[in-house]
């Protein structure tokens, strides 16, 4: 996993080689029509990915709708002409995605499915589709590199939808590379806690929820995520405090009622890491991993990589192996019912 996560700056790089592409096929398969909306869907990091990139279309004028699949499977008949759909899954094989796809296409709706490799049963429904062409290290890796180069993919077939000029991929990997520095620093430091709360809000909620399921995939640190506001209305309230609240703040906004929260948190002794930008800090959090000055949307590109860090080294710290996730597999009742639950047609396969 760590090969996956450094890799990253690379692979953004490499994919400006290949955005002109994923900028045509958004300007041709996704362009709304009038008063028509982009839905993009997908389970997992697919969905987490999507709400990502949120801000960043809606910067350019677009009507951009992340959805949960099960969500647009129950509604895709009240879709209009004018919309459009992303649907997002790497192996392109999870079942509700596949609903929701074929749901999709039964009302004649333009739907573009990102996929990785050779799309599986969502490639064949879907009018269009285009791999991330990312070769995957080893089996079963938790999601890293990928995330990250959906969410870039993603912002390209905005782009192209929105008609506008593609994002500045050299300059997002130089701004990876010290989001990596800065996370392997600060991400040592902290101890393992006895739970992790993910908050946020705006731009940056995608990247909180993303991070709280990276924790439930490498950890057996029960992990949550929420709004930095409801978080206060609820979760806080049967928190331990020995929990390690992470706030994630690429706006300045964001930040100033970040460093409000880190400071009430203190007075309760509870751990606080922030994952902040040189002009949004968030001074009082007791760990930070400070990133370079960017627009906001563009900050999930690389506020994720801290959270991969502190996932991988937390998995390790309490006796697991990140590379492997052998105690997911290992646990074959477990895993065998969590292919009933997202995945029947793998059952049986290993996969």
């Amino acid at each position: 996993m760590a090969a996956d996560i450094a890799r990253q700056p690379a692979t953004i790089e490499a994919f400006a080689s290949r955005a002109a592409l994923f900028h045509a096929l958004g300007r041709s398969a996704l362009a709304p029509g009038a008063g028509g909306r982009i839905w993009v869907t997908g389970c997992g990091d697919g969905i987490f990915a999507a709400a990502a990139a949120a801000g960043f279309a809606a910067r350019l004028g677009l009507d951009w709708r992340p959805l949960g699949a099960l969500d647009l499977a129950l509604a895709a008949d009240r879709l209009k002409p004018a919309d459009s759909v992303v649907a997002i899954s790497m192996s392109g094989n999870v079942d509700r995605t596949v609903e929701a796809a074929r749901a999709v296409a039964a009302g004649g709706v333009r739907m573009l499915a990102l996929v990785n490799g050779g799309g599986g049963k969502l490639g064949e429904i879907a009018g269009a589709k285009v791999s991330l062409g990312l070769a995957d290290i080893a089996p079963f890796l938790c999601g890293t590199s990928s995330y990250t180069l959906t969410v870039a993919a993603l912002m390209a077939l905005a782009s192209g939808a929105a008609d506008s000029a593609l994002p500045d991929y050299a300059a997002l990997a130089a701004a990876q590379r010290v989001a990596l520095a800065a996370g392997a620093a600060v991400v040592e430091t902290i101890a393992p806690p006895t739970g992790i709360r993910l908050l946020s809000a705006g731009c940056d909620l995608g990247t909180a929820q993303y991070g709280a399921a990276k924790f439930v995939e490498l950890t057996r640190i029960p992990a949550w995520s929420a709004d930095l506001e409801e978080f206060a209305h609820s979760q806080y309230w049967a928190m331990p405090t020995g929990d390690l609240v992470t706030i994630v703040a690429g706006e300045p906004g964001l930040a100033a009622y970040a460093t409000e929260s880190c400071r009430a948190l203190a007075e309760l002794g509870v751990a606080t890491f922030a994952i902040d930008s040189v002009a949004s800090p968030v001074a009082t959090a007791r760990h930070r991993a400070t990133l370079p000055d960017m627009p906001p949307d563009l900050f999930p590109l690389v506020a994720a990589l801290p959270v991969q860090l502190l996932a991988a080294r937390l998995a390790r710290a309490t006796g697991l192996d990140p590379d492997t996730r052998a105690h997911l597999k290992g646990d074959a009742l477990r895993f065998r019912v969590s292919r009933m639950l997202t995945r029947r047609s793998l059952i049986g396969t290993g996969a």
